[in-house]
């Protein structure tokens, strides 16, 4: 049974201090970032030692090291004088006791590194107490980016996400990782989110998918607080509209003009729902009548106006003719009871089945307007993501090893996206964005201004890389339309878009990229599924309140 032995706290000269023989590390690693910290910081944590010459109380004392030996070696590197010890009893010290305690102190699995978040805390709490960025920077072997973009995603992360993250034993994630978390502090869900993603590998998608609903939301709360104030009643789901429903540039008046939305805002049958063709501008909205008939609106050749003409009023004056012959026909002999209540079991069936077949359609529509908007937001998503990964593998200072031979293969092979290249404005806007550079510079470059984005010092890494940024941008042209996940509707050239899309996705997994589910769904040739949402309610002025709509879709 050991004894804990007598320990005296000292400051001694590094020259007094001799490596211990029954050392066990064969290389004490004494690499350039351990080196400037001891150099920049000192030594932090005493080394322990015992005396050697403890029965020769005149000569000056000589120490044998037991723990400490890389700190003490990275002292004597930097000429460091004096350094903190501790000072053990060796008269308490037990056989084998310098083995023991080498293993102990070293083992991997009794010692853990701060993580990430914890470094983050630590930086960001420096620089609460006043330390500048510089001055963190050069005593931790950090860059001033590293120290600023650590503590500002420290200080983004509050109590929630710290508990989300608690709850998922989810600390050690990196610094971009965290950062991002930062931007959704006020949303656990999204954070859970995202760390369910990053544990399975699709964090880039998610965090876009993220991004854009948040934008989008933000952008509905706006609008709906501005139709609310004009008094415009917001329907918020497409897919459950009322049957008599519609849009309002398919409607006519009387004349047969084109209906005004600006003086339509005025019908009691006016209404907006959020416009999901591939709008920009995610709280655009588009314009309907609920109930056209009800207000004297018409589809264009059903208007009054279009009945006037001279073959409508022959069809007229015949049809009233026909009126007035069947009028002086004998009335029909009278139905027997059973036969009427046949009659009447018969269209209640047809009624019901009529309603139940309504109702299914409706709900199919609901289902695939769902299933619509989904898979374009998650496609769209999973653009924005994709480009995000090739903008930084672009920057980097070398290349993976597959590309050069992807790039060469490509060009001398000139599959379809290829051969689109012209350096038209979309492709070119494209690229210049993959480029890392200003929106004003990709649009509608010129040759000799695209000459330019190359630098006349390029070297032949990032010669090749712009030659697959070229490529590349040739590939997500032909691929951005939102429709390349639908494998249920397949367009006349949709099917030829997959395939290419196939080719590339799978070259850009081999380079990292990691890959979203839809994307995965292209590449598998499966469906996009999702889980299925309850039907949205209709909202009556977007405030929350249902609409009354005894007014508007009824007879």
């Amino acid at each position: 049974m050991s004894t804990t032995p007598q320990v005296t706290a000292a400051l001694l000269r590094t020259d007094q201090i001799h490596a211990n023989p029954r050392n066990v590390r064969h290389s004490l690693n004494l690499d350039d970032e351990f080196l400037t910290s001891i150099a920049e910081n000192g030594v932090l944590v005493p080394v322990v030692v015992v005396q050697l010459n403890a029965d020769t109380p005149d000569a000056e004392p000589v120490y044998e090291l037991k723990m400490g030996h890389r700190r003490h070696a990275g002292a004597r590197s930097g000429e460091i004088e004096s350094i903190p010890a501790h000072i053990l009893d060796p008269s308490l010290r037990e056989a084998g006791q310098d083995y023991i305690e080498q293993l102990i102190e070293n083992d991997a699995a009794f010692r853990r590194a701060l993580s990430p978040l914890e470094q983050a805390d630590a930086l960001f709490g420096a620089l609460e107490e006043g330390a500048s960025i510089a001055t963190v920077a050069r005593r931790t072997g950090r860059s001033k980016e590293q120290v600023t973009r650590a503590a500002e995603a420290a200080k983004m992360l509050g109590a929630g996400t710290r508990t989300v993250l608690e709850a998922s034993d989810a600390y050690d994630l990196d610094l971009e990782v965290l950062a991002a978390l930062g931007e959704f502090d006020d949303d656990p869900d999204a954070v859970a989110r995202l760390i369910e993603a990053h544990q399975n590998g699709t964090f880039p998608y998610q965090l876009s998918q993220q991004r854009t609903e948040r934008a989008e939301r933000m952008a509905r709360e706006t609008r709906r607080a501005e139709l609310k104030r004009d008094g415009i009643r917001l329907w918020e789901d497409a897919s459950n509209l009322p049957p008599r429903a519609q849009w309002l540039e398919d409607l006519v008046d009387a004349d047969g003009e084109d209906l005004d939305e600006a003086d339509h805002v005025r019908c009691p049958g006016h209404a907006v729902v959020w416009d999901d063709t591939g709008s920009a501008d995610p709280a655009a909205v588009a314009a309907l009548c609920l109930n056209p008939a009800a207000y004297s609106h018409y589809t264009s050749g059903t208007e009054p106006a279009a009945q006037t003409t001279p073959a409508a009023a022959r069809a007229t004056s015949d049809e009233d003719s026909a009126d007035e012959d069947e009028t002086e026909e004998p009335e029909a002999d009278e139905e027997d009871e059973e036969a009427k209540r046949a009659a009447a079991k018969a269209a209640e069936r047809a009624r019901a089945e009529a309603e139940a077949k309504a109702a299914a359609e409706t709900e199919q529509r609901r289902r695939e307007h769902h299933l619509k908007l989904a898979g374009n937001k998650a496609y769209r998503a999973a653009i924005d993501a994709r480009r995000a990964f090739l903008r930084q593998l672009i920057t980097r200072k070398s290349a993976p090893k597959p590309l050069a031979a992807w790039v060469t293969q490509t060009l001398l092979s000139c599959p379809k996206p290829v051969q689109s290249w012209t350096g038209d404005t979309s492709r070119s806007a494209i690229l210049a964005d993959l480029l890392a550079l200003s929106a004003e510079e990709g649009k509608a470059a010129s040759a000799e201004d695209r000459a330019t984005w190359i630098g006349s010092s390029a070297t032949p890494t990032r010669l090749l890389f712009v030659n697959f940024a070229i490529i590349a941008a040739s590939y997500e042209k032909r691929i951005e339309r939102a429709s390349t996940w639908r494998q249920d509707q397949p367009e006349w050239d949709s099917e030829e878009i997959r395939a290419d899309a196939r080719v590339y996705l799978k070259f850009l997994a081999e380079l990292g990229h990691q890959l979203s589910p839809v994307e995965r769904n292209v590449i598998d040739d499966t469906p996009f599924e999702i889980e299925e949402e309850p039907a949205a309610t209709p909202l009556d002025h977007a405030d929350g309140v249902e609409a009354d709509q005894s007014a508007d879709t009824q007879d």
